[in-house]
């Protein structure tokens, strides 16, 4: 067993360790955000057929509230593995939320791991041909490995589920780098052939974990660029073969959506782009001040959001746009000049901005998403500029003449106070009143987080609390029919049937072909005996969602009331149909076979 090996296996398990401690609180923290619609009431990870015939998947068109929503079949091509690695988990284990965040933590570990290894080689690489220049700085690697692990910014990431997807493909892009490192310094032969082969693989399986991946051929590139000798044709010549991988996104979408135009509409269905309206310089315009923001978060951690506030950009004279696009346009100006420049030692700073803004180009550019801003699209962009802090800090205690003890207890610090930090973070994740809570004090002019955190309120039985919630809500945005639906929902559940009534009436005038609303309403209907109404809507609603078996089974209630007990029968025995599992619908046909009792309604 080689030094280097019993070294590596020894920061190995202390970074399981250290990783443990900061996210020991996190272990059972209940399904968040999007966990419901990707993991708790997700079809697809229940089945591993799905992954034999993804074109089932991806050509529903189901309408049906118990049907998989577009965000999930758009996605399914682009972000397999991720389901697949969920639908794992879920056949060892169910719902049990342990599982999912031991894997999660797992692949944290691992990515730091990897982190630890890249700019190993790439700092403090072996002197042999074609290796990467610039001395012996294992200790800058060691520093920013350990900072990325223990940042709070990643807890988004990690603490978060659904961030399964981000975690794997961080995963196989730092083993295609790391690969592709190890290849370089094999020079030749079978073996380095071999690596470069993992190096390509591993690449293309992670452009089957998530989108932003498809920038990892030319984040590979940067580091081939900065971290070897050559001319730029023979760096082009040796990233070549990564290039293979570059279809890989397109040809998915297109297979999933028919056309090559589909991928810029396939992330903004995928993220409720669409919905929005956001054009793409409005779009680029709001980036630049997000940007900022998590440039921010990355050197001073204060102020994290799961459902940050940006108001969106119109004009780049506004003040604050044209701020952040100078900083932004000098930190590219310093990447650009670094590179160009490279001399004897390689470029770190100019390295580190460009994989920054490389990583983020997907997410942050001119493809209008639906989503803002979320901390965990900085998880792998965010090695750049930790690299940047951890060479700064070595440079700086060099020129204060700081010993190896006192440059140690000073890391051991920074890295500590991180990790307590992340902790107080995941205490926040905790359950989903206190995310949504600490959301709605963060974010108290924006939509959604007292959306949610009413969600959550109804949930526990606190009605008024989510009345209160959604009025907010409705105060921002009072043409938000969705709001209007909740709040009918809400009121219904306290008995104030007529002001549901009214709110239900809201939803319809501001939208139409709303079904839902029109399925609620009718419900308050036959909560007030005026079948007709009740049936009138509910016939309606047939030719939107004709799957929804609650839809049939409150039919059969109204046929029943109204002496149809045919009708009656039928309706019951087509929910039974649709969903041999509702307990209502089966009660309620032998209810009606026998025609004693009165039958209990659906939602």
């Amino acid at each position: 067993m080689s030094t280097e090996f019993r070294k590596n296996v020894f920061i190995f398990v202390s970074f399981t360790i250290i990783a443990l401690a900061a996210y020991a609180n996190t272990f059972h923290v209940p399904f968040q955000f999007d966990d419901d619609a990707y993991v708790v009431n997700n079809p697809i990870i229940r089945d591993f057929r799905s992954f034999l015939s993804p074109h089932q998947i991806t050509a529903g068109t189901s309408l049906s509230p118990e049907g998989i929503p577009p965000a999930l079949r758009f996605a399914f091509m682009t972000r397999m593995l991720g389901y697949l690695s969920l639908a794992v988990n879920y056949h060892l284990h169910g719902l049990e939320v342990f599982g999912y965040h031991a894997v999660n933590l797992t692949l944290h570990i691992l990515n730091a791991f990897l982190v630890y290894l890249v700019l190993s080689r790439a700092l403090g690489g072996r002197r042999e041909q074609d290796a990467p220049r610039g001395a012996a700085f294992s200790q800058v690697a060691l520093f920013a490995s350990l900072i990325f692990l223990c940042h709070p910014i990643q807890t988004h990431a990690v603490t978060y589920v659904t961030s399964r997807f981000v975690l794997l493909a961080a995963f196989f892009s730092l083993c295609s780098l790391y690969s592709y490192t190890t290849s370089r310094h094999a020079v030749g032969g079978k073996k380095s052939t071999v690596l470069l082969v993992v190096s390509v693989v591993s690449a293309a399986l992670a452009m089957l974990c998530k989108e932003f991946t498809f920038t990892l051929p030319f984040l590979i590139l940067l580091f081939e660029y900065t971290f070897y000798p050559g001319s730029i044709s023979t760096h082009i010549k040796k990233a070549a073969p990564l290039a293979l991988t570059l279809p890989i996104i397109p040809a998915l979408v297109f297979l999933q959506r028919g056309q090559l135009g589909a991928v810029d509409s396939t992330m903004r269905t995928i993220t409720a782009a669409d919905s929005s309206g956001i054009s793409r310089m409005d779009y680029l315009l709001t980036q630049s001040r997000v940007i900022v923001r998590y440039l921010e978060l990355l050197l001073f951690p204060v102020g994290q959001n799961v459902d940050h506030d940006f108001a969106i950009q119109h004009s780049i004279s506004s003040p604050a746009v044209a701020v952040s696009l100078l900083l932004i346009a000098a930190l590219l100006a310093l990447a650009a000049t670094g590179l160009l420049r490279r001399k004897a030692a390689p470029p770190v700073i100019a390295f580190g901005l460009a994989w920054f803004f490389i990583g983020l180009s997907i997410e942050s550019s001119i493809i209008p998403l639906g989503e803002i801003s979320a901390e965990y699209r900085v998880y792998l962009p965010s090695m750049g500029i930790i690299l940047i802090f951890a060479h700064g800090a070595k440079t700086i205690a060099e020129r204060l003449s700081l010993g190896k003890v006192s440059s140690g207890l000073l890391a051991a610090a920074i890295i500590l106070g991180l990790a307590v930090a992340t902790g107080a973070r995941n205490t926040v994740w905790q359950s989903e009143m206190s995310l949504w809570s600490d959301a709605a004090k963060k974010s108290p002019g924006k939509v959604r987080p007292h959306q949610n955190l009413a969600l959550y309120y109804a949930r526990a039985g606190n009605l008024e609390g989510a009345r209160q919630e959604l009025q907010k809500a409705i105060s921002i945005n009072p043409n938000d029919f969705e709001l209007h639906n909740n709040l009918g929902v809400v009121l219904k559940q306290q008995g104030k049937n007529d002001e549901a009534i009214r709110e239900y009436q809201t939803v319809l005038a501001l939208q139409p072909g709303e079904v839902m609303a029109r399925f609620n309403l009718g419900n308050v209907y036959l909560v007030q005996k005026r079948y007709d109404k009740a049936l009138e809507l509910y016939r309606s609603c047939l030719q939107s969602i004709p799957e929804y078996d609650e839809l049939h089974n409150n039919l059969g209630i109204v046929y029943g009331k109204l002496g149809q007990r045919e009708q009656s029968i039928k309706a019951f025995e087509e929910a039974l149909r649709l969903n041999p599992s509702n307990i209502n619908a089966k009660r309620n046909l032998d209810l009606a076979r026998k025609v004693t009792t009165p039958p209990t309604a659906g939602r």
